[in-house]
């Protein structure tokens, strides 16, 4: 195995279990873009024998390799779907998203025999896709009076809770507040990962969304990340050292040089696997819990570090190392990134280990 991630499947589990202790709201957990880099199949395998009802994707493709896979999951597609897509959708069962009259126009040119499940987008401050809070009551009298499906699900996203922006996203919040008394609606849902920690005491939506939280990882400080545990690890291992004889370029167009003596671990691991290019010359790695620096471009397949002194001898060919586990937000930040963009640039050739 040259490079390899662990997930424990059992701390997502009682990570929504915390999540659904700390707002009094059922979860809808969010398994798009492959479970944020961990798999979205064997996510959604494990969590389909427990309680969950519901599980959020983010397009048709998404969707169907869960279902294809065997699973029978309730899913819901929180994207917009094109007429063909939108089709394909509904015959396949999944919930899909209405956020504009052209799907509701594409809904009223299909012709299906299947139950269409609906969830109406809101948008209260994002500014990506959903009905203005003006408009929605008249599109869900038209979806109701002409019977093009059930109303499954209202919901709305939050665009600043994870930012200093209490003012903008409790004005979100307000804005929807107008759907919350909507008993004969199932799923009525706007907190995501950050509202749920931060603004859940401030709705009365009977479920939420969480999506990284979920998997272990918050955006921003608070007390509260103690109620998480740790899902995930990226991790590979040494394939080549060697001691430098002479100074030495280190990689590609000569950017680093290597001093005489430096010790130099080759890793299997690289941008193709998700290793952002952006962390070439400065970033850094562990060996036994010890902090090793990046070399050099980062290759497409592999990467080289300097071995620092205090790991002298204890590093050789097949020593484990970590890329990155509950550091990764940390270190993300350092390149101008988030959490999320490097989970989700894991490539599949990187193997899952479920634990």
């Amino acid at each position: 195995m040259r490079s390899w991630l662990e997930v424990n499947l059992k701390n997502i589990e009682f990570n929504l279990n915390q999540i659904e202790n700390l707002t009094q709201k059922k979860a809808i957990p969010v398994i798009k873009a492959n479970a944020y880099g961990l798999g979205s199949i064997e996510v959604a395998k494990y969590l389909s024998k427990k309680k969950f009802k519901l599980f959020a994707v983010a397009n048709l493709q998404e969707a169907l390799e869960i279902k294809n896979f065997g699973l029978d999951n309730k899913i819901f597609i929180m994207g917009n779907n094109d007429k063909d897509d939108l089709k394909l959708a509904i015959e396949n069962g999944f919930s899909i998203t209405i956020s504009s009259w052209d799907d509701i126009k594409n809904l009223e040119k299909l012709k299906t025999s299947k139950e269409v499940l609906i969830h109406i987008k809101i948008d209260t401050g994002m500014g990506r896709i959903g009905f203005i809070p003006e408009d929605s009551d008249k599109a869900i009298k038209h979806i109701n009076d002409n019977k093009l499906g059930t109303i499954q699900g209202i919901y709305s996203h939050l665009s600043s809770a994870d930012e200093n922006e209490d003012e903008f996203t409790l004005e979100q919040i307000n804005l929807f507040k107008k759907y919350e008394g909507m008993k004969d609606i199932p799923f009525i849902h706007i907190l995501n990962s950050p509202g749920i920690f931060k603004y859940s005491k401030y709705t009365n939506t009977n479920y939420v969304r969480p999506g990284i939280s979920m998997y272990g990882i918050l955006l921003f400080d608070t007390p509260l990340k103690k109620l998480l545990k740790p899902v995930f690890t990226l991790k590979t291992k040494v394939i080549y050292i060697k001691t430098l004889n002479n100074n030495t370029f280190i990689s590609y167009g000569k950017t680093a040089e290597g001093e005489k003596g430096d010790i130099i671990a080759t890793l299997p691991i690289g941008y193709a696997d998700g290793l952002d290019r952006r962390f070439s010359n400065g970033g850094t790695v562990k060996i036994h819990g010890k902090k090793c620096t990046i070399i050099g471009r980062i290759c497409m397949d592999m990467t080289m570090i300097i071995i620092p002194n205090n790991l002298k001898n204890k590093v050789g060919v097949g020593t484990e190392v970590e890329i990155y586990g509950q550091d990764i937000n940390e270190k993300a930040q350092s390149i101008g990134s988030i959490a999320d963009e490097l989970m989700t640039r894991i490539n599949k050739r990187v193997s899952r280990k479920y634990v």
